[in-house]
């Protein structure tokens, strides 16, 4: 590629270095005034999260929900600011800020079972997968940017702990049957992303929070069927002044059960726990409710 295609790009990625560097107590700092500032001048983006917050939380009252964007805008820059990590970091640097909890819950099944990660749309979802490929190998996806040179360095990135440890990142287009395979054939566990709106293709209507009516693809019980695969839940909260990768206590029910509404609706429901010990860290920004029944697509967004 051209290297004036390249040079925005690897300037970007610069910058980010540089704000990778900077102490996480002014990380925090920073923070807290861009992200006000953020709330205040991206009315569009802060009126997602918002009807989010609505149809999720009907209770909650106008003084909560916007103090819950606010909150939400500064997590928002906090985590952008240290994105660079993920790119350049060292494993030792990586170890010192972001602590793991719970990897005994992984631990038990390594390299005896099939582990599927179910792993939110958190803010720090990029820096938790990093910080766990310090441990172990892992299975995951991309999505194919615009500019190939930033797809190239996405995957680097993602891929420089553990290419020459059988890791591999599979492009969205390949669908399941090569992860299905890799998985049964070397137990390398599984990242997945379950809870985006990829409209009523391979979804089903379940519940999330408070609103009935969330499209939800159907895949994480497939997947755990074809690999007769250990769920071990986690998220990546920012704690103070470093991260945490937590991960739950493998599920123990039979699971899927086979009644395809009821296990898509078990995962929403376990999401759930996860998001509300730090809400704010969630990503409320995407337009979760995109596809309604009955409804043109991204009707319920129209004023945003």
């Amino acid at each position: 590629m051209n290297w004036l295609k390249r040079l925005p790009i690897d300037l970007a990625l610069g910058f980010f270095r540089l704000c990778s560097m900077i102490p996480m107590p002014i990380v925090n700092m920073i923070g807290t005034g861009l992200g006000n500032l953020l709330y205040i001048f991206l009315k569009k983006r802060r009126n997602v999260g918002l009807v989010n917050l609505s149809l999720c939380f009907p209770t909650m009252n106008d003084k909560e929900k916007h103090q819950l964007i606010r909150e939400h805008f500064q997590e928002l820059v906090r985590f952008s600011l240290v994105y660079g990590l993920i790119f350049y970091a060292s494993p030792e640097k990586l170890r010192k800020l972001i602590k793991l909890r719970g990897y005994e819950n992984f631990d038990q099944f390594r390299g005896k079972r099939p582990v599927v990660y179910l792993a939110p749309h958190f803010l720090g979802l990029d820096i938790g997968a990093n910080r766990l490929t310090l441990e172990t190998p892992g299975y995951s996806v991309y999505a194919q940017q615009r500019n190939e040179y930033l797809t190239k360095r996405i995957k680097d990135a993602r891929l420089r702990f553990i290419k020459d440890k059988g890791g591999e990142i599979f492009s969205r287009q390949e669908g399941l049957r090569t992860i299905v395979r890799k998985m049964k054939q070397t137990f390398i566990p599984f990242y997945y992303l379950p809870d985006q709106d990829m409209d009523e293709r391979d979804s089903v209507y379940v519940p999330f929070f408070a609103h009935p009516n969330c499209a939800t693809l159907a895949t994480f019980p497939k997947l755990v069927k074809l690999t007769d695969a250990e769920i071990v839940p986690m998220a990546t909260y920012r704690e103070g002044n470093h991260f945490v990768v937590e991960l739950f206590p493998a599920w123990k029910e039979e699971y899927p059960t086979g009644d395809e509404v009821a296990d898509v609706t078990r995962m929403n429901r376990y999401i759930e726990t996860m998001i509300m010990k730090h809400p704010a860290q969630y990503l409320w920004l995407h337009k979760r409710f995109k596809t309604q029944p009955g409804l043109a697509r991204g009707k319920l967004y129209e004023n945003c």
